[in-house]
């Protein structure tokens, strides 16, 4: 439930939203933007066989407006495990979109006492199309069920014939988990993150480099820590996340930073380096001297950052690996290993 929650708040940002459809429905090419979409409620009432009345909730669900008027509807459902039912569910939210659509046209034919009465609707009326996506965070590969036919119980041997008799219906799985780099770099926003790490949360050394290194600037912050904790059970992320809301410095919005501030003497030493050099500047008494100690300051900062990341890499990484990343030579790093916290 949490996984769902968390997923579905970042998904519900419309940058996040069309960056996902433009990267697995259109090759990266951005034909949806994010002024195009228009959120819609997704949650619909229903009658079941016995007249009781029921809820059928999405995950996310989104009007797609172009030239001025509704194209489509595009919805994501979030599984973390293969769901055997999912192309009868996937129908059921197709039914309940197309529903709504016939029930507001029909409403409004019957205000303008314009009514289709059998018909239901005109010959002009035409209904918008609805597309749902499964995005799939499980290990397992999904092969089936990707359509209805996988799920009925008919005999292999008339599967032919009874295909022909039966109207299909197929789904469309995003194995998020399973996506290449070549792929992952074609995200634009915060998901490019979540995409990297469902990549490489099996290798730990891999991860580990990847996020201490990762400049990307984050535009939802808490959302993204938010998921990456629910998904990976690491309380470091919230760690991280509490230290953001708490930390004045806003500007450290990127992976490479959030994942530093956990270490306390780093970004002590980050800010204290900041504001020594705004002194220095201040003193001089000049533009140019306030500019030189700022900077001086965050190189002053940096390099202490620099320390407190490879105190935190020693015995993760190789000593070479964590030399490169750092900049710090090898002899510093055996030195450092030898210091006290």
């Amino acid at each position: 439930m949490e996984k769902d929650i968390t997923t579905n708040d970042l998904l519900s940002n419309a940058d996040v939203f069309a960056d996902i459809a433009n990267v697995n429905l259109f090759d990266g090419e951005v034909v949806i933007h994010p002024e195009d979409l228009v959120a819609v409620p997704i949650d619909t009432s229903y009658k079941d066989l016995e007249g009781e009345h029921h809820k059928l909730f999405r995950d996310v669900l989104m009007k797609v407006n172009r030239l001025g008027g509704c194209i489509a509807f595009i919805g994501y459902e979030n599984q973390t495990e293969i769901n055997r039912i999912m192309p009868v569910r996937d129908m059921g939210y197709a039914y309940m979109c197309y529903a709504k659509q016939i029930k507001s046209i029909v409403a409004t034919n019957k205000a303008e006492k314009n009514s289709a009465y059998a018909k239901v609707l005109h010959n002009n009326q035409k209904l918008m199309p609805v597309a749902t996506f499964v995005l799939y965070y499980g290990e397992e590969t999904w092969v089936k069920p990707l359509s209805l036919m996988d799920i009925l119980d008919i005999p292999e041997e008339e599967k032919e014939l009874w295909h022909e008799l039966i109207n299909d219906y197929s789904i469309r799985v995003i194995h998020m988990v399973g996506q290449s780099e070549e792929v992952r770099k074609k995200y634009r926003s915060d998901y490019g993150v979540i995409a990297d790490y469902l990549a490489y949360y099996k290798d730990k050394e891999k991860l580990i480099t990847k996020f201490f290194c990762d400049t990307r600037k984050l535009l939802h912050v808490e959302q993204v820590l938010d998921m990456l904790d629910a998904f990976s059970n690491d309380t470091r992320f919230e760690i991280v996340k509490q230290k953001f809301i708490s930390c004045e410095n806003k500007e450290a919005n990127n992976m490479c930073l959030l994942m530093d501030i956990i270490e306390e003497k780093s970004e002590q030493g980050y800010q204290q380096g900041i504001q020594q050099g705004i002194q220095q500047g201040i003193q001089q008494g000049i533009q140019q001297g306030i500019q030189q100690g700022i900077q001086q300051g965050i190189q002053q900062g940096m390099d202490k950052q620099a320390r407190a990341i490879a105190r935190g890499l020693l015995g993760l990484l190789e000593i070479s690996v964590i030399a490169e990343k750092t900049g710090l030579s090898v002899p510093e790093l055996e030195q450092l290993g030898t210091e006290k916290c």
